[in-house]
């Protein structure tokens, strides 16, 4: 019979199992270990997916408000949003608008003055996941702000702008306001933040990516008298709507009507000119194209030219009229517009009588006005079509009265001016 009191082969298993549990257990603890480095970049780069989304859609939306005058210290603010942001501790960095590290090698502080950088448009963060990159719509232009002078402008210290780069983990927060400057007729989501770093914004070259022409005259409208001219200008533009500085671009130019003084136009600066005139009333339509870039199109409106038949007499009966010619060379509408005043002619207790002025043109009376006032006032006629040809005008007096003390109802006719 065994004794287990004195039985000895207890004494070799007890630290073999205890051996082989502390095996399992290190085992476990080294597999969990490596599940949770595994899972903490995926936890971080979730936590920072959702954010960013977040503030991507809401830097789109901010693009639709009103912007600040940056060089306009009276101007309202601009558009305005806020957001809180917390970061994981293996955070790197979160840059706005440019990558302070596009060399990739780990120093923030480094990049060369040739380095090809971003443009604005884009939210960039680097973890212990890696580096990504979101880029945001074309028309958002992030830019580091600096306070100056009680309010926040842009940060252009040694001519260049740059973004915004937030270090480290753990809780930030960052403002954007939409801004403008005039003189550049830029728009600019602005950061009210400065970092120490300089995360360049790469200048964007106008010159090298021309998209479409545009078109347009300077006044938009002239009388159709052959020799009033305007300017028509043609302006190369880039896929933001931005003025694009290349010379040497060819453009040719149509119109609808008129004279153009050239048709064949080359750009200097991005931009060149000619003029036009017109003899005949209407609208012309221009079109600007160049191979391989949008068309441009605008109207000229060409108004008749006013014709003014100078009178400067008074009618003082019915039997008296004033005459005169006049020539049309289209077929127009035209309104006719009286301008003179008259005299009145007052019986106590009633109301007074003032002159009718009538106006016929070719025999056809256009109709018949009240001039009730003692100083110059305008009526108008309107809605008369002539042809072209030559027309007679008659202006009559049509309520002659008049008695001693009483008053007398007389007209004076300044001129008659028929215009579009």
């Amino acid at each position: 019979m065994v004794s287990f009191v004195k039985d000895e082969r207890g004494t070799m298993e007890i630290p073999l199992r205890l051996v082989v549990y502390v095996m399992i257990t290190a085992a476990i603890i080294a597999l969990v270990a490596i599940g949770l480095s595994n899972v903490k970049p995926g936890m971080t780069a979730d936590t920072l997916e959702k954010q960013i989304g977040a503030m991507k859609v809401s830097l789109a939306a901010m693009q639709s408000g009103a912007a600040r005058n940056l060089i306009d210290p009276s101007s309202p603010g601009g558009n305005i949003r806020t957001y809180k942001i917390v970061l994981p501790e293996d955070m790197g960095y979160l840059a706005f608008g440019a990558d302070p590290d596009p060399d990739n090698d780990g120093n923030l502080t480094n990049t060369r003055n040739d380095t090809l950088t971003d443009r604005g448009n884009v939210i960039i963060y680097s973890s212990s996941a890696g580096k990504k990159m979101i880029p945001l719509d074309e028309n958002i232009e992030i830019r580091e702000g600096i306070f100056e002078n009680g309010r926040w402008v842009m940060n252009s210290a040694n001519g260049k702008q740059y973004g915004v780069v937030i270090r480290g983990g753990g809780r930030s927060e960052i403002t954007f306001e939409l801004v403008y400057d005039p003189l550049t007729k830029e728009r600019y989501t602005l950061a009210h933040f400065t970092d120490d770093l300089d995360a360049i914004i790469n200048p964007y070259d106008p010159t090298v990516l021309p998209n479409r022409v545009e078109v347009w005259t300077d006044p938009d409208w002239i009388p159709a008298d052959g020799a009033t001219a305007a300017d028509v200008i043609v302006q190369l533009k880039d896929a933001k709507g931005r003025d694009a500085a290349r010379d040497g671009v060819e453009v040719n130019l149509t119109a609808s009507g008129g004279t153009l003084g050239r048709v064949n136009l080359t750009t200097v600066n991005g931009r060149a000119r000619t003029n036009i005139t017109s003899e005949v009333v209407g609208t012309v339509l221009f079109t600007a194209s160049s191979p391989g870039l949008n068309p441009g199109s605008a109207y000229l409106t060409v108004k008749q030219v006013p014709i003014v038949l100078d009178f400067g007499r008074w009618l003082y009966s019915e039997n008296e009229e004033l005459t005169a010619s006049f020539t049309t060379d289209q077929s127009l509408e035209y309104s006719v517009t009286f301008r003179g005043n008259g005299t009145k002619f007052s019986v106590p207790f009633v109301d007074p009588w003032w002159p009718n002025a009538s106006i016929y043109i070719d025999g056809v009376k256009i109709g018949e006005e009240t001039i009730d006032s003692e100083t110059m006032i305008d009526r108008s006629f309107p809605g008369v079509t002539l042809a072209p040809g030559v027309h007679s005008i008659k202006v009559t007096l049509t309520n002659d009265w008049n008695l001693p003390y009483l008053g007398d109802t007389n007209l004076f006719v300044e001129r008659v001016t028929l215009s579009g």
